[in-house]
């Protein structure tokens, strides 16, 4: 479209540099100018509304729309030779004729050809084929799967976090799901037992609205099965075809509680390529009003997790220290890969032929019934 326009530009700008140089007769010149400057104006037209339209809309066949000459034709030789569009008597006597420049006469001299080139126009728009697009992203085949596994025991409802560590907990996993665009999240849920929350999905508002429903008690909260917890995530990650498999466990306590040892799930872990982020999530014994006056969590424990299963041990002390622990393994995880897009289009040209039908068929209409000329 922009080169149509250009080289019809530069042809316009040719016609006007020959007049310097070349004397062509007037009508010839004048006949020139008239097309080169309508198609100008055509193509301008066409290319401001495409421009507008964006990615929305193209033409198919856009070199087709070189016939916009034939229009800006028709406007040039109704302007220049109007005799030859216009029947005529000679009078022997025309000091007896009246000119008359009535409205009436105007419509009858200009609006049928303007109908008539209109039409032209949009026909000439149809076989150019516009299009609709419609785009879609496909989201990658390969990313990263990560499950997050939480503890909903009742420890979880300690206050040395804000309003407790339970809502820290969920506030700071929805902004992390938030950042992770392009990867399929998971959720466990353990205290006493485990359970699958969320399967892998690139349904990322669905997963948030999951985690946002869990409550302390959802499941028997006196207790803790860390080891249990692991195994479901690796059971729903271990067939996964994603270029990198993650466990993110975050817990405030110790594992007292399931059938899988701990050690034996990040052992199963790192067979599988699966990584393991173990979060301790609780103030140090005795910082504050609301932390206890004991550890409560086996560092030593969660830190040989994460080292077995390739993966880091961090310890929060309060939320902001909680989210930037996801911000770096944000940062660690990061994925990288190239957008595919894929664009539907679906024929457009059809109005464009009902509309150059229906101006086609007005300037008949009215040329024939009741803008009547007579010479």
């Amino acid at each position: 479209m922009m080169t149509l326009f250009l080289i019809s530009c530069v042809l316009l700008i040719l016609v006007l540099l020959s007049s310097l140089f070349i004397n062509l007769p007037e009508k010839v010149f004048s006949a020139l100018i008239w097309t080169f400057g309508t198609l100008t104006t055509l193509l301008l037209a066409a290319l401001i509304i495409q421009r507008l339209l964006g990615t929305k809309a193209a033409f198919a066949n856009p070199w087709a729309l070189v016939l916009l000459i034939l229009p800006a034709g028709v406007l040039a030789a109704k302007s220049i030779w109007k005799k030859s569009f216009t029947p005529h008597v000679l009078y022997s006597r025309t000091q007896q004729t009246i000119q008359q420049a009535s409205l009436r006469a105007l419509l009858t001299q200009w609006l049928p050809v303007t109908l008539y080139t209109g039409a032209l126009v949009l026909f000439v728009l149809a076989l150019a084929r516009p299009v609709l697009l419609r785009h879609t992203t496909i989201p990658p085949t390969q990313g990263v799967d990560i499950m997050l596994v939480m503890d909903v025991s009742a420890s979880m409802q300690r206050q040395d976090f804000y309003p407790n560590r339970f809502a820290a907990a969920q506030r700071t996993a929805d902004s992390f799901i938030q950042k992770r665009v392009n990867d399929r999240l998971g959720l466990v849920v353990f205290s006493r037992y485990a359970m699958l929350q969320a399967p892998l999905t690139l349904d990322h508002d669905a997963v948030r609205e999951l985690l946002n429903a869990l409550y302390l008690g959802i499941i028997d909260p006196t207790y803790t099965a860390i080891g249990d917890a692991v195994g479901v995530a690796i059971s729903h990650l271990k067939d996964s075809q994603a270029k990198s498999k993650i466990i993110i466990l975050l817990t405030d306590g110790d594992s007292n509680a399931g059938t899988i040892d701990p050690r034996l799930a990040a052992q199963a872990a790192a067979s599988y390529g699966i990584k393991l982020y173990t979060i301790a999530t609780a103030s140090p014994p005795g910082s504050g009003v609301y932390s206890s006056q004991e550890e409560e969590i086996n560092e030593g424990l969660l830190m040989e997790m994460a080292k077995t299963a390739n993966g880091q041990f961090y310890r929060a002390k309060n939320e902001m220290e909680l989210a930037n622990i996801y911000d770096k393994i944000n940062e660690l995880e990061k994925t990288t890969f190239t957008y595919n897009i894929r664009t539907n289009q679906s024929d457009f040209y059809l109005p464009f032929v009902l509309a150059g039908l229906i101006l086609l068929a007005a300037g008949l209409v009215l040329e024939k019934l009741f803008l009547i000329r007579v010479p």
